[in-house]
């Protein structure tokens, strides 16, 4: 006995993908990295401009070469996605956190708590160089600096910078060359093309240069703004994103056919007294459980994203609007989640506190997704009858079943002995956190790519 999931039809699935043909082939896509205009114009695309027409028979040819599944491993984990378990992701570019009621910029001791928080986390697969903005480091150094500490901090299959193109190559190559790495994949590339249909510089730079270094890539679409930068109704802004991540999975099988791909969906509602985006509204899990279909009908993995919501507290509607969102997630059965720890705010902000209670919030939901065995053990039918009418049920053995099928959300109602509780969680974590167990040569490697870190001299490992 379990939920089962139904969504769209293989009717609407079909419509919505001969839509995405002919928008891509009669309207287009804006192109502004000359290597990638020039692959589309190679393998036949008409252009006008920058404007790239692409024909169905280069997109058809593309989902077709593009794996179900692939696995990232550096060498120390791996981690498969598009089979087996859901693969959770860290939380993805806030630039704010906030710590017992208080908001600030993200700092570089905000981004090493999270990346070591992350590491410790038992649901979290992977690490992030993006796991939060750390905005008191200068922008020349910055970007350097998540790609170490987010390897110092943790060995788990990471993403690559993807700033630019080169950025991207020199990630890539050093997460191969730190991990001793040979031709698998090890490093994630996380782009979006612009809505409404535009591939921009850096985007397609970065599609080139992730097919040239054969690493998988994550392709989604910046949520379009319905009235602003796409359509107004719910069923065409969802066409114009996913006409947007096609052109962006075709331009990745052009450079390298069979290269793996992620069908990226973080597609959101939208605030239209604010003219705003709107995480928390109820369209952004019906996105949610339409893409997984959709991702279905391509075979392709899927992403989607997590705790959602645009609460700026920790609150009934953070709680509400995170809840429905994981549980479009889960439901819908999605290969990967990012944002699966703390996010509020409408992406802005990571909460310190949310991301421990968030732990919860999966693990209640995944409970009740998975329903409950009905068969001749669960029912107990026996004990049943020899307690008869007017009997009890009380043993040890009950008492851990109970405890076992019964359990209780394990924090307070009171919002100051919550923060307190959560709090001391993470003091505890972090006291507890320990580095990688890296050689001499990795650390050098860390101490000469970010000499300012000075890790052969003991200040961080």
């Amino acid at each position: 006995m379990r939920l089962k999931y139904s969504f769209m039809s293989i009717k609407e699935q079909k419509q919505i993908h001969e839509s995405t043909l002919s928008l891509l082939n009669s309207t287009g896509v804006m192109v502004h990295s000359e290597k990638a205009h020039d692959i589309f114009k190679h393998h036949g695309a008409r252009s006008d401009g920058k404007k790239i027409f692409i024909p169905e028979h280069l997109i058809e040819d593309a989902l077709m070469s593009v794996p179900h599944s692939f696995t990232l491993d550096n060498g120390r984990r791996r981690v498969s996605i598009g089979k087996g378990p859901t693969c959770f992701m860290p939380p993805y570019g806030a630039t704010y956190v906030r710590k017992n009621r208080q908001k600030t910029a993200a700092t570089v001791i905000d981004f090493e708590n999270f990346s070591k928080l992350s590491h410790m986390n038992h649901l979290i697969n992977m690490s992030n160089p993006y796991i939060v903005e750390p905005g008191d480091i200068s922008i020349n150094l910055r970007e350097r600096y998540k790609m170490v500490m987010s390897l110092a901090c943790s060995d788990k299959p990471g993403f690559s910078i993807t700033q630019n193109g080169q950025t991207a190559i020199d990630s890539i190559h050093f997460s191969r060359d730190f991990f001793s790495l040979s031709d698998q994949y090890h490093s994630l590339g996380n782009v979006n093309i612009s809505s409404p249909l535009i591939i921009g510089k850096n985007t397609g730079d970065v599609i080139v240069a992730h097919a040239h270094e054969n690493q998988p890539l994550m392709i989604a679409c910046g949520s379009g703004l319905s009235g602003l930068t796409a359509p107004p109704t719910l069923a065409s802004n969802f066409l114009l994103n996913n006409a947007a991540v096609i052109s962006g999975i075709t331009l990745s099988q052009l450079v390298t056919p069979g290269l793996p791909v992620i069908f990226g969906f973080p597609l959101f509602g939208t605030d239209p007294i604010h003219a705003n985006v709107s995480c928390g509204h109820p369209s952004t899990g019906l996105f949610t459980m339409a893409a997984a279909d959709m991702g279905r009908f391509y075979q392709l993995p899927v992403r989607s994203g997590g705790v959602f919501t645009d609460s700026e507290a920790l609150n009934y509607r953070s709680g509400f609007e995170s809840s429905l969102n994981l549980f479009s997630c889960l439901f819908s059965d999605v290969d990967c989640i990012m944002h699966t720890m703390g996010m509020e705010e409408s992406l802005q902000t990571l909460n310190y506190h949310k991301f421990i209670m968030d732990e919860i919030l999966y693990e209640s939901l995944s409970t009740y997704l998975k329903g409950f065995e009905i068969n001749d053990v669960s029912l107990m039918l026996d004990e049943i009858e020899n307690s008869g009418c007017e009997g009890n049920y009380i043993s040890m053995t009950n008492l851990k079943l109970i405890r076992k099928f019964y359990k209780l959300w394990p924090f307070p109602d009171d919002e100051d002995a919550l923060l307190s509780q959560t709090q001391k969680i993470i003091d505890e974590r972090l006291a507890q956190y320990r580095y990688p167990d890296y050689d001499r040569d990795q650390l050098k490697l860390l101490d000469t790519y970010f000499p300012e870190l000075k890790f052969l001299r003991g200040e961080k490992c």
